[in-house]
């Protein structure tokens, strides 16, 4: 693989790559230390959404808006990580104290409707601070 193919792999995906870049980075560091300052994992997901959000830009193509890409990623990425976080609560749970699909979904319900809100909205404020500033880098 030569550098002109990752350059445009990563052009032809990069809000796919980014919100995954996003999402994962924001689990792994969830997986490491599951605290935050105001509501759960919350340094990490801007930790997280801006390692992504860096790298979509980094690598945008000259036919997408720079907001509307940031806040797509943002959400997306912050949703996601959001998801991947209680699998990863679950998985832990029911290696101790066995597998329970229901408590699963009871556990991502609860965790959509208290953290949910302020997931997405860290992760469209993100976005749109990100598109804001490189749109205004291009001028």
């Amino acid at each position: 693989m030569t550098v002109e193919s990752y350059s445009g792999f990563a052009q032809r995906n990069n809000m796919m790559i980014g919100v995954l870049i996003c999402a994962f980075t924001t689990s792994v560091l969830f997986f490491f230390m599951p605290a935050g300052i105001f509501f759960m994992a919350d340094i990490f997901l801007i930790v997280g959404c801006g390692i992504g959000l860096y790298f979509t830009f980094r690598n945008i193509k000259e036919s997408q808006t720079h907001i509307k890409t940031g806040i797509i990623v943002g959400l997306t990425g912050s949703v996601l990580s959001l998801l991947l976080i209680g699998i990863f609560d679950w998985i832990l749970y029911s290696l101790e104290f066995g597998l329970d699909f229901l408590l699963f979904f009871e556990y991502l319900l609860f965790l959509f409707v208290y953290y949910g809100i302020f997931y997405v909205a860290v992760g469209a404020m993100l976005g749109y601070l990100f598109g804001s500033y490189y749109k205004r880098r291009e001028i």
